[in-house]
């Protein structure tokens, strides 16, 4: 060997392997274009099931006529060299007077012809052991089998499997049921052949009219149909209209597989009952089979033959006080266990499968996510998007056909008892759709359901090729459990299941569908349905009671005798304000007790709400907070419509005419606008904390649809939803809660160590030699006494210290009305007669004040309006004083019915004149005077905040979103409060609304 060879032979290993693992550069950019996405090809191409594209055949080859995904030689004068399926094949031309071969890799002479009509002849290529029939010549490497054939003629009782090029007997393809005459079986012929099925021995020809139909909006011919029904009704039926088969030793017949296609067909058409479809045939003939007597008995076990419909009277059955078919013995994190007899599309048995196991929804999930789904007692629901196109062609979903059963153990031994399928799209005969309708007993209960069906919307089309034009898919599947005997039994659970389709138009154009999967749980709740609103019946008519109590003590405050519009409005008022109470403290009572209750049993006997006591919670939750914001309007625009007055009991110095200072008037009712409102309960704390405790806590959790509490619930797919009613009692529960607890710590540490508003008003009043009279009502109103024991306070700052050492010492006089007496403080009632005195003053005084409105103030106009000021202050200083003659009044305390009632019984004669009617000071002890402010209607602003914050995530499901409507709207009404307190307070005194603040 030369040097030059040896080189090359030593370096070509290496020169190969650097060619292999040397970079190439690709230039395949097919993956940059977008294709058009098409299922259905023309004749010379096939459907690439790795492009998702049409590819062409190869030369010489077609689209086979029964599979769109592969090829096929043009005719028989081709066989094939390869063929490896999809476009990989190769079509050689046989010779001349050749045909293809029946197994396609050879040829044969074409000079021989079998009756295909006859089932008795086969044509045969090759002897039993291989050898060919008059072989033309050797097969070689390049050259196909060539070879001869000749027609078989079958004996009796045996007909041809062409496939297997043989005679085989017909026993095995006829069914019959008994014995023949002779012993000898009559073969059909191929044309009379149904699903492989020779139907001669048990099709008499008596029923006809078989409609294969599928049930899409645009109804076709299915094949799967044409191909199954008719065998599979007469296959099922065998026997069952033989008169002999009636004997109390009768052996049915019936093939169990066609039995089960036969209800897979019966499913698909939803059970269309109409002469012609399967379940007629079905409900006909093999159910119910027209036979006398009568074939089945009640208790017959009709074997092979599946039960695909409940009578009548299953809902009567399942709803009657002697129901005792499932002891409800589940106890918390119990499983509804339903399993699921799984059969394929022709009718074969597939095993018995647990439900949980993503057999029974599309959206997918294993044990872990949809154990959830079947937990006792839990509310479940998911919803998820999948691809159209994914439904239609993809291997994650298939066809398969399910009756469910429920699993229920007795001494350690389960027993099954099937479960009622409700289908939504179910028809009448007379074209209604009952199972929509809420009427439960008028719903058709059946058997069986499919997730999907690909199958019933294969039809021919015009160019004769079988193609998919319609699915069927369950869009909603609903578990609906029933607990019933006061939760000490179930009834089989019912699955109802709606379906949409899907057209081959929807294909390709990135279509999204929802589907559902939801359980849910119920029982009889119109006992407390009842309760509920016989206690809120009961607490109304009591509110209307006090409303009618409250409405008279009113109009006794007023002063008129006479019943007018006004009357009937206040009254109205008082009962929003009792009813929107009385509802929210039903509503809030049943929340807690159906959080409490449900929350914290073992043994499930408790279910959330059904939708009749959702209804009645709805209308409690909207009428509180709907009645109570009426009340609070009211609250604001009656606080704005008091009528009060600053008293000044400072008096001029000696020589000195209208030197007494304004300023102390204006603090102190600057103060009373600051106090307007004030409220114990500080909401945005209160709205931050409960937020806090919910969101940040976590306590919102406890809300969720399942019995028992996680704050903290694993990281999962499904996560539970949450209760509406739970909600409220939760909500509820830590919005009281935190009041109670903001409440006692203002009273007993901030009020007492750190300030109390109220106290330090009624300091500043006698600091400031200021008295305050406040009508909230004609004849009703309160006072605060606050004339200074020293006299006057228009000092400097050395003197009113000294006067405050010596007050502290008990040097000085008391504060007190009375002497020696610190009470400060009385709830007034005032007599008509000096009503009328005091309307009288009050109305100069204003037209004064509107006097300088409309003119320019000028000195004699000042004048004018300072005289009208202090004559109804002097008249105000000389009825306190008792120096306003015929005007008296005493003091005394209140009885404690007049405390309770918050009433005071004056017991005036009806022949007392005016004139000697005398006003009574009543000694505020327990600071009724907070009724003229919002501090002394802390109850029913706390009610109305709690309402606002429970109505909004009623409905929105958001405690942040109701947080913040609260905040709002209590904002608000502070807002409103002020700006026409100010106004108010601007309009009944001298004091312009610019220097308060």
């Amino acid at each position: 060997m030369s040097l030059l060879e040896s080189l090359l032979l030593y370096f070509l290993p290496l020169l190969i392997s650097l060619s292999i693992v040397s970079p190439q550069t690709s230039t395949y950019t097919a993956y940059r274009t977008s294709f058009l996405y098409k299922t259905s090809c023309t004749s010379d191409q096939y459907f690439d099931v790795a492009l998702l594209q049409c590819s062409p055949c190869p030369v010489n080859a077609q689209q086979k006529s029964d599979d769109s995904t592969k090829c096929e030689c043009i005719n028989d004068n081709y066989y094939y060299g390869v063929n490896q399926g999809g476009g990989s094949l190769l079509c050689i031309l046989c010779g001349s007077n050749y045909v293809r071969s029946i197994d396609g890799f050879g040829c044969i002479t074409n000079n021989i012809s079998c009756d295909s009509t006859s089932s008795r002849q086969v044509k045969s290529e090759a002897a039993l052991n291989g050898d060919l029939y008059t072989s033309v010549n050797s097969s070689s490497a390049s050259q196909p089998r060539i070879g001869n054939a000749t027609c078989v003629s079958c004996q009796d009782g045996t007909w041809s499997n062409q496939p297997s090029q043989r005679c085989t007997q017909c026993a095995s393809v006829t069914p019959r049921l008994g014995q023949v005459q002779n012993a000898t079986i009559a073969c059909c012929n191929t044309t009379a052949v149904q699903d492989g099925v020779c139907l001669r021995y048990i099709d008499d020809g008596s029923l006809t009219g078989f409609l294969y139909q599928n049930m899409f909006k645009s109804p076709t011919t299915s094949v799967f149909f044409q191909q199954h029904l008719r065998a599979s009704f007469f296959l099922c039926r065998m026997n069952l209209n033989v008169a002999t088969a009636q004997a109390p030793t009768r052996q049915l017949l019936s093939n169990a597989t066609a039995c089960q296609l036969l209800g897979n067909i019966a499913a698909m058409q939803f059970y269309y009952n109409l002469n012609g479809y399967a379940y007629y045939f079905y409900d006909t003939y093999i159910w119910n089979p027209p036979v006398s007597p009568s074939f089945w008995t009640i208790s017959s076990n009709r074997t092979s033959i599946p039960f695909l419909a409940y009578p009548s009277t299953y809902f009567q059955d399942i709803s009657s006080s002697t129901y005792n078919w499932i002891p409800a013995t589940y106890n918390q994190n119990d499983l509804l266990r339903i399993k699921l007899a799984k059969y394929s599309p022709t009718g074969n048995f597939l095993g018995l499968f647990d439900a949980f196991d993503t057999y029974m929804q599309l959206c997918g999930g294993g044990y872990t996510d949809g154990q959830a789904a079947f937990t006792f007692g839990t509310q479940f629901k998911k919803a998820c998007n999948i691809r159209a196109d994914a439904l239609w062609n993809s291997t994650l979903y298939e066809t398969a056909f399910f009756d469910p059963y429920v699993v229920l153990t007795r001494n350690g031994t389960d027993y099954f008892i099937p479960c009622p399928v409700v289908i939504l799209n179910y028809q009448s005969t007379t074209g209604s759709n009952p199972n929509r309708n809420s009427d439960e007993s008028a719903w058709s209960y059946n058997r069986r359901f499919f997730l999907l069906d690909r199958i019933s919307g294969v039809t021919t089309t015009t160019s004769g090729t079988n193609e998919l034009i319609n699915i069927n898919y369950a869009t909603t599947i609903k578990i609906l459990t029933t607990l019933t005997s006061g939760a000490s039994y179930i009834q089989p659970p019912v699955i109802i299941v709606g379906y949409s389709e899907l057209a081959l138009t929807d294909i390709g154009k990135g279509t999204i569908v929802q589907v559902s999967f939801e359980s849910s749980y119920r029982m009889d709740f119109s006992q407390q349905i009842m309760n509920i609103w016989i206690a809120a019946g009961v607490l109304a008519f009591l509110g209307v009671v006090l409303a009618f109590f409250r409405t008279t003590v009113w109009y006794s405050r007023r002063g008129d005798d006479n019943i007018d519009l006004a009357v009937i409005g206040k009254f109205s008022v008082y009962i929003s304000n009792i009813l929107a109470t009385v509802f929210f403290i039903v509503l809030a009572g049943v929340s807690v007790w159906w959080l409490i209750f449900y929350k914290r049993q073992n043994r499930i006997s408790l279910v959330l709400p059904t939708d009749a006591l959702q209804a009645s919670f709805t209308a409690l939750v909207v009428l509180a907070f709907s009645l109570k914001t009426i009340d609070i309007l009211h609250l604001v625009f009656r606080q704005a419509m008091v009528d009060i007055f600053f008293m000044d009991w400072e008096k001029p110095k000696a020589g000195i005419k209208d030197d007494v200072s304004i300023w102390r008037t204006y603090f102190v009712a600057n103060e009373y606008q600051e106090i307007q409102a004030f409220r114990r309960i500080n909401v945005t704390f209160q709205i931050f904390f409960v937020l806090f405790l919910l969101k940040v806590i976590n306590l919102e959790n406890v809300a969720t649809m399942e019995p028992g509490v996680n704050l903290f619930p694993p990281n999962v797919d499904y996560q539970p939803g949450y209760s509406s009613i739970l909600r409220v009692g939760i909500a509820f529960s830590m919005w009281l809660a935190t009041a109670i607890v903001q409440y006692l710590i203002y009273v007993i540490f901030y009020q007492r160590f750190v300030e109390d508003k109220i106290i330090n008003f009624i300091d500043l009043c006698s600091v400031s030699n200021i008295s305050v009279f406040i009508f909230t009502d004609n004849l009703y109103g309160y006072y605060i006494h606050g004339l200074s024991p020293h006299g006057t306070t228009d000092v400097n700052i050395k003197d009113m210290t000294m006067n405050l050492e010596r007050e502290s010492n008990q040097l000085s006089g008391k504060r007190g009305l009375q002497a020696k007496s610190d009470e400060q403080t009385f709830i007034v009632q005032i007599s008509r007669n000096f009503r009328g005195v005091y309307t009288e003053a009050r109305n100069r005084y204003h037209i004064q004040r509107s006097r300088q409105k409309e003119n320019v103030m000028g000195e004699k106009q000042a004048e004018s309006l300072m005289a009208a000021y202090q004559n109804l202050n002097g008249i105000l200083c000389a009825f306190i004083n008792h120096s306003l003659r015929g005007h008296e009044y005493t003091i005394r305390e209140r009885t404690f019915q007049e405390r309770v009632l918050n009433y005071e019984f004056l017991n005036r004669n009806p022949y007392q004149t005016l004139e000697s009617e005398q006003s009574i000071f009543f000694v505020d002890n327990d600071r009724n005077l907070i009724r003229a402010i919002f501090a002394g209607h802390e109850n029913s602003l706390f009610i109305w905040n709690m309402a606002t914050f429970i109505f909004i995530d009623y409905f929105a499901f958001n405690y942040v979103l109701a947080g913040i409507v609260t905040y709002i709207l209590n904002f608000i009404a502070i807002k409103i409060c002020m700006s026409f307190g100010r106004k108010n307070l601007s309009t009944k005194t001298l004091i312009p609304k610019n220097f308060l603040m």
